[in-house]
């Protein structure tokens, strides 16, 4: 015996398209999940009986759409890795660049810098030695080595504030 669905779709369609909506959150796809629902119920009908074809409907329904959520969460959960994977990709890619960038600027201004000047700032900011340290191996005072740090900070900081903004990729 073959079960008739028309009468069944007339009866439970629209209110099968109600309780998918209020899952899914959106007209278009519950109204496909109940075209589904029905065609579930026919193939299965046609191999057993189906003694509650309403329940039957329901969680055939309900299966779907909660395969249908599963399936749209993984959707966007590999989106938003795919985007955050582009972004880190990009950003490491520029952040790279900006810092050879700003390597090359930094050492450009160090180079500038009078022999005597350059070597306390080299051994002071690059080599992370002490004043006192530095005092040693230039063989001058402290106060000497305090003189040349502080004019090769202001000297950097004046040849690269002007280069500070051109450092971006976004022009």
């Amino acid at each position: 015996m073959t079960l008739d669905i028309t009468p069944l779709y007339q009866l439970y369609r629209q209110e099968l398209v109600n309780y998918l909506f209020r899952m899914v959150n959106c007209h278009e796809t519950a109204q496909d999940l109940v075209q589904e629902s029905y065609l579930v119920l026919a193939r299965s009908a046609a191999g057993e009986v189906i003694s509650q074809p309403r329940g039957f409907l329901y969680r055939t329904a309900s299966n779907l759409a909660l395969d249908h959520l599963r399936h749209n969460k993984v959707v966007a959960r590999h989106a938003e890795a795919t985007v955050m994977l582009d972004e880190a990709d990009h950003t490491s890619t520029e952040t790279e660049i900006s810092k050879t960038q700003w390597r090359v600027l930094l050492g450009a201004a160090i180079a500038e810098l009078p022999p005597r000047c350059r070597d306390a700032f080299i051994l002071h900011k690059i080599h992370g030695l002490s004043y006192r340290e530095v005092a040693q191996r230039l063989s001058i005072s402290e106060s000497a080595v305090e003189k040349h740090i502080t004019k090769g900070l202001l000297h950097c900081r004046k040849r690269l504030t002007g280069h500070l903004d051109h450092v971006s990729l976004k022009d």
